[in-house]
């Protein structure tokens, strides 16, 4: 067992290290050179083939996902958590929420967003319209991403299996719909999972120790915990 969760915590920290130094590799590569090789014909694919429904659903869910939107989703994902799996879920998930900071660092290279005539204008930028990283993306794999970990830890019936895959599917659906529905370039979205990666694994790691954290103060053990062993 000691063994198993060595190789786990070494995989952890390796793909920590792996996408935290793609993620600044990946960032270079697209402020030095503008539009990557093979974007814009992914782009064109992607718009001209994805199904109407698809991108709908795209924009159903693109809608909460706003300046104004995002902190009131996450507020009544928070109640929906701390009433489900009680304060330490909460917690979890406030600490992926803080992460969710990342957006503001959206934009860190100013490049326009894809338009119906697959044409990248280099001189064409307006905040909130593309720009690298996507923020969605971001936001998507910090908050669905730890509701779905959450699910896993805490749930061991056949809702928390749908709720896994509910995030799961939103999550694929964010990436694949930023790009089909003309948001971002590709590399914009490679790049919020690339910088959101490794902060999800860091909000895991700690969320983990918590327990043993909170063990030095009592009474806030108490506090978190309580729920749990009633």
């Amino acid at each position: 067992m000691k063994t198993s969760n060595n190789l786990k915590s070494w995989i952890g920290y390796s793909i920590t290290a792996v996408s935290a130094t793609c993620a600044v590799l990946f960032s270079i590569a697209v402020s030095d050179k503008g539009i990557l090789w093979g974007e814009i014909g992914v782009s064109r694919w992607m718009y001209e083939n994805t199904p109407g429904f698809v991108d709908i659903l795209g924009n159903v869910i693109d809608a909460p996902i706003t300046d104004i939107g995002a902190p009131l989703l996450f507020l009544a994902i928070t109640i929906l958590v701390y009433w489900r799996w009680g304060r330490y879920a909460t917690i979890g998930l406030v600490l992926a929420g803080s992460m969710t900071g990342l957006t503001r660092i959206s934009d860190i290279v100013e490049r326009s967003g894809p338009n119906e005539n697959f044409v990248f204008y280099h001189s064409s930028f307006i905040y909130g319209d593309g720009g690298y990283p996507s923020g969605h993306i971001v936001y998507a794999v910090m908050i669905f991403g730890m509701i779905a970990y959450l699910s896993e830890k805490h749930s061991k019936s056949k809702a928390g299996n749908v709720v896994r895959y509910l995030m799961f599917l939103l999550i694929l659906l964010n990436l694949w719909t930023r790009i089909s529905g003309l948001h971002h370039w590709p590399g914009d979205v490679i790049g919020g999972v690339l910088i959101s990666m490794p902060a999800f694994l860091i909000v895991v790691w700690v969320y983990n120790r918590i327990p043993v954290i909170l063990k030095q103060f009592p009474k806030i053990y108490t506090f978190v915990f309580e729920e749990e062993k009633t």
